[in-house]
């Protein structure tokens, strides 16, 4: 956490997911997307705390002000996360036990907070692999990642 910025998970309200909604809304390329697929995913991520957010620390008052970035995914497997990231297949909750996290809501007011936010989202899944598509503002295709956990191999 930096001097002016606080990373936290938000408690499941009417009021949190209005905020976020509003907040996503802004950003490419959720300025696009249909609205009910969206809020599915915020609901859940809010519903199952698999979301962060940076907010901007007040200077006056030190307490939390402005949401500055949020990051939010689902509990998946490697297997389904893998045939998503290559186009194969839709992405889907794993019913039970999971192994991975692919991030499907990535916005930033203040691109300065990222870095912060993905390092405290990682600390929350730790041991997980964590799979993500990132789409570009201009235009670009669209270009996959993921961050495989390490495995422990016999000597």
């Amino acid at each position: 956490m930096s001097d002016n910025t606080e990373y936290l998970t938000f408690k499941p309200t009417s009021r949190s997911l209005g905020t976020l909604a509003a907040f996503v809304s802004q950003y490419q390329p959720f300025t696009e997307y249909d609205f009910g697929p969206v809020m599915k995913s915020l609901i859940y991520q809010l519903d199952n705390g698999t979301h962060a957010v940076a907010m901007n620390i007040d200077p006056i008052t030190g307490k939390p002000s402005q949401l500055a970035a949020y990051v939010g995914w689902i509990r998946t497997t490697s297997q389904v996360a893998e045939t998503w990231l290559n186009n194969d297949g839709p992405l889907s909750m794993a019913p039970n036990e999971y192994d991975a996290v692919a991030v499907t809501i990535l916005a930033a007011q203040d691109k300065r907070c990222m870095l912060g936010l993905i390092k405290h989202a990682k600390t929350l899944n730790q041991g997980k692999s964590v799979y993500w598509k990132r789409y570009f503002q201009d235009g670009r295709d669209p270009s996959n990642r993921s961050v495989l956990k390490k495995t422990d191999t016999a000597p």
